[in-house]
């Protein structure tokens, strides 16, 4: 009987052990320095940490969403990643930033939240710390039921809503997964389209690949490397994570017709360090042929996302339905409407003189209107023609600036081995230094603005119009003497053509662009 009771005891001593909060280092290992900006509880005392996603849009507006150039210039894989518009809108409104967000969880599914959703409660380990590897695309979707079913039973004031209604854990679309990887709003934009989402940096800092020194093809623990701008660990190697939607090609700049496999993003520790880049996709088989099972894998991995439903209430359906029927009744449905076409017919069916008169005057308003469009678009056309010419100068003069002070560091240096009022010299080295350090800021500020005029006018402005404001900026600037203008312009209008062909092209080659 004594036995009996002392293994009773130690059964529920185990199972109170069990269920008692995770250590935080096997939840959100780094916690101490910067804290998840979301925990959900799951089975067993354990939690899963997500991070959120801004994405900046009008959130009063339910049709609004933010258009995100994703992929890479590359020819080799364009089939599969080249350069290709999403739109995005975050289920969760940010009433005081006026904007939306999403959340993404901030690690790889680890060994620990696996087999707790799987029921296993035991005491946690250090092994629960590596990622989850083996799964297969059916087995993270049921996984995420698992989880969601076990959310709204026992936590579901845990999951944010949205009009009331609870989110939920789903995959992740590639859009999701790809904006979240590069930073999304957190990044500078000229670092936005650039391969990986670091400036500077060894690879091995921020990744588990197949390099020496690095994984050795073994998963390992989560959120030992570096973070990316979001604070999102090992979105690149480690375990390849499995996408919501299938496979399709890219057919130059849009999605293929043919619907395929399944996806993972980010590479693994099998990659190789070329094979490792924000833009990569891999497809493969849904099952294992051979076995006639689904197909899995050691490094597939989970990374899940909580999204929410779109039409959460009447009351949002109709305020959806409104804004929609706004924009149809505006004609921005896509169609091509000349709405003066349109009056000229209705002019001729009308009988009754008055409202001809009207519809005449309604007519020469339309075309009023559309001569003041495109007239203001012509002369947006040309101040930012202008501005990219001007921040050309500008980075001209600041590379300058910064030569000349390097050469005077150069000569403070060699005055100082000298051994000629060394301290004296190494107090003007520094100051150089930090000067330098300044002009690199304002180059960086140059560099940003030159980026924004050079996507304006590649996304917003017709190569027609583009072309046509060019000429008559050029036949201003040459009649009014402005021959130095004229050369920087004629310079971003080349610069403006590489960047038209490589909108992804990273920071220092666009300086490079900028200065030749």
């Amino acid at each position: 009987m004594r036995l009996w009771l002392i293994v009773i005891l130690t059964l529920l001593a185990c199972q109170l052990s069990a269920q008692q909060d995770w250590p935080r280092e096997l939840i959100d290992p780094a916690a101490d320095t910067d804290p998840a900006d979301l925990l959900l509880p799951m089975p067993c005392g354990a939690a899963m940490a997500f991070q959120k996603v801004s994405v900046p849009l009008d959130a009063t507006d339910p049709l609004a969403d933010r258009r995100v150039r994703l992929g890479q210039s590359r020819d080799q894989t364009g089939y599969s990643d080249y350069l290709l518009p999403a739109y995005l809108r975050g289920p969760f409104r940010d009433d005081d930033a006026g904007t939306t967000y999403y959340y993404i969880a901030r690690y790889e599914l680890t060994h620990g939240q696996y087999r707790v959703l799987n029921g296993d409660c035991a005491a946690p380990t250090r092994a629960d710390r590596l990622a989850q590897g083996g799964l297969g695309w059916f087995d993270a979707v049921t996984l995420t039921q698992r989880y969601n079913e076990w959310l709204l039973k026992n936590a579901v004031g845990a999951l944010p809503q949205v009009d009331d209604v609870p989110a939920f854990l789903r995959l992740p679309t590639e859009a999701e997964w790809e904006y979240a990887t590069r930073g999304g709003a957190r990044v500078d934009a000229t670092q936005f389209p650039a391969p990986v989402f670091f400036g500077k940096g060894d690879l091995r800092d921020f990744a588990r690949f197949q390099a020496s020194g690095s994984s050795r093809g073994k998963l390992g623990p989560v959120g030992v490397r570096n973070p990316n701008p979001l604070g999102l660990f090992d979105v690149y190697g480690n375990a390849e994570e499995l996408m919501l939607e299938p496979f399709r090609l890219n057919a130059i700049g849009r999605s293929g017709g043919q619907v395929g496999g399944i996806v993972t993003r980010g590479g693994s520790v099998l990659s190789t360090a070329d094979q490792i880049y924000s833009a990569q996709r891999t497809e493969y088989p849904p099952y294992d042929a051979a076995k006639g099972t689904p197909l899995r894998a050691e490094t597939f991995g989970v990374r899940l996302v909580l999204a929410a439903p779109i039409t959460t209430s009447d009351q949002r359906l109709n305020q959806i339905r409104e804004r929609w029927m706004d924009l149809a009744n505006a004609d921005q449905t896509g169609a091509t409407v000349d709405p003066v076409a349109r009056i000229t017919t209705l002019i001729e069916a009308e009988i009754d003189p008055r409202r001809r008169d009207e519809l005449d005057n309604l007519k020469l308003e339309f075309r009023r209107a559309r001569d003041r469009a495109q007239t203001a678009l012509q002369q947006s056309a040309r101040a930012t023609l202008l501005a990219g010419a001007v921040f050309v100068d500008s980075l001209d003069e600041n590379a300058a600036d910064i030569e000349n002070k390097a050469g005077n560091i150069r000569l403070l240096i060699d005055l100082q081995r000298a051994g000629e009022n060394s301290a004296v010299y190494g107090r003007q080295v520094e100051k150089h230094v930090a000067e330098i350090k300044q002009m690199r800021h304002v180059q960086s500020t140059y560099l940003l603005s030159f980026r924004a005029a050079l996507e304006t006018l590649t996304t917003d402005i017709g190569a027609t119009d583009r072309e046509a404001a060019y000429n008559v900026l050029r036949e201003e600037l040459s009649l009014s003497g402005r021959d130095k203008t004229l050369r920087t312009l004629d310079r971003f209008w080349e610069d403006l053509a590489v960047y038209d062909a490589r909108p992804d092209i990273n920071p220092t080659q666009l300086l490079k662009v900028a200065l030749d």
